[in-house]
């Protein structure tokens, strides 16, 4: 039996797991929710909307692409975490169907930043998708530096998921559990994929990302303290595919 080519991240997936059932057996969900979205107050809204946009499952995609865009390899690894990211999450969140603390609590007990989301809560969208996209870098690299600094940005950006009022502490243990699995997963995948990219295959890569970024150029951020960021990375996104397509259809031309 063939063993992995990447390392697993076992102990940060354990701890994820233990606290996840600790949450789940202690009952402290919703008092935890309560303590921890009073306790984010402190900091201004702004702050916590600017955050959780970083996490968004259409903008924190693009940055990624707009700094790894020249990496083929890692392109490959990028769309594969994606993918199995975009499955997993709406699978999970229908699947289980959790509401979230807006539909439980009244309105007046804790802070809410931004729109009422009336869709399922376990897991956080927001924190897989940040979770996933700091794993495979983590596991890329495979780097301690690397690994302790793109964790600890996954893990304050997904705070504001409770900071917003969006999401329990469950949604965010599991949603950042399952997003450390697939980042792991798509660079062991990719690993056996050989180290040739076909160009169709980028080319393809290339126009997905190229029509994401008019979509989410279009599109407006439901926080206003992050449009910016979904602006100019949606901008940035679209020059650098349409570099890279211009490029590689000079090179098949000769």
């Amino acid at each position: 039996m063939q063993r992995f080519n990447t390392p697993f991240p076992s102990l940060m997936c354990l701890a994820l797991l233990l606290l996840l059932i600790a949450c789940w057996l202690s009952g402290i969900d919703e008092a935890l929710f309560l303590q921890l979205n009073n306790l984010s107050q402190l900091f201004p809204n702004y702050l916590w909307g600017f955050l959780t946009t970083l996490a968004d499952p259409m903008v924190a995609p693009l940055l990624v692409f707009t700094l790894f865009h020249r990496n083929p390899l890692f392109l490959r690894a990028f769309f594969i975490a994606i993918t199995l990211a975009l499955i997993s999450n709406y699978s999970l969140k229908y699947g289980f169907g959790i509401e979230r603390p807006t539909a439980i609590l009244k309105p007046d007990t804790f802070n809410i930043i931004g729109p009422v989301i009336a869709s399922p809560s376990f897991p956080s969208g927001h924190t897989l998708t940040i979770f996933t996209l700091m794993a495979l870098i983590s596991s890329w690299y495979q780097k301690r530096s690397i690994s302790t600094l793109a964790l600890t940005l996954a893990a304050i950006i997904s705070f504001s998921r409770i900071s917003v009022g969006a999401h329990w502490p469950s949604d965010l243990l599991f949603g950042a559990l399952v997003g450390c699995f697939l980042g792991w997963l798509a660079v062991e995948i990719n690993s056996r994929l050989g180290k040739e990219v076909p160009e169709k295959i980028m080319l393809t890569t290339y126009f997905i990302a190229l029509l994401t970024g008019i979509i989410s150029l279009i599109n407006k951020t439901p926080y206003p303290s992050g449009q910016w960021l979904s602006t100019a990375v949606a901008m940035f996104t679209i020059a650098y595919a349409l570099k890279s397509i211009t490029e590689l259809l000079h090179r098949q031309k000769g």
